[in-house]
């Protein structure tokens, strides 16, 4: 189950079990949700169970499998605001790897410090993925728990201003 935390600090641990000793996992800076050096130290390592693995030379890239969003999604069955309601028919769909990456990218806002203008550009992606799913043009799994994130984060910025 998920802590109250939310979705990134048991990914971390998750994934961390699954590394050898002396790599690393640091939060990946681009789509990805953890990048580890994981290979320099085991070059047979393939894949981390729960993540899609990337690997790029001696790095991994992870992504938290689509079971990871859905079980977010069934911690949150009533819909938290507006968005999350009109997403609510996307829940428990199989995420693309797009929805996957945005996913990530909420869950790492949500960890950290998210300034005006990320949670802004967050927002925005969010939209467009969900308007790109209400025409069909993709999959629209995961995106109920891409805005639940996102309100959580609105929540999270509310809650700094007072």
């Amino acid at each position: 189950m998920w802590t109250e935390a939310g979705p990134l600090r048991q990914l971390r641990a998750i994934a961390r079990a699954a590394l050898p000793p002396k790599a690393f996992l640091k939060r990946d800076r681009s789509d990805a949700l953890f990048v580890t050096n994981a290979p320099a130290f085991a070059p047979e390592l393939r894949a981390v169970p729960g993540f899609e693995a990337e690997r790029r030379g001696e790095l991994m890239y992870l992504l938290p499998e689509g079971s990871w969003v859905r079980r977010w999604e069934r911690r949150f069955r009533q819909p938290p605001d507006a968005l999350c309601a009109s997403l609510a028919r996307f829940r428990d769909a199989p995420p693309d790897r797009e929805n996957l990456a945005l996913f990530a990218r909420g869950a790492k806002l949500l960890d950290g410090h998210a300034s005006p203008e990320e949670l802004a550009a967050c927002d925005r992606a969010v939209r467009q993925r969900a308007a790109l799913a209400l025409r069909g043009s993709c999959c629209g799994g995961g995106l109920y728990a891409c805005a639940i994130l996102l309100s959580m984060l609105n929540d999270k910025e509310r809650k700094a201003e007072t």
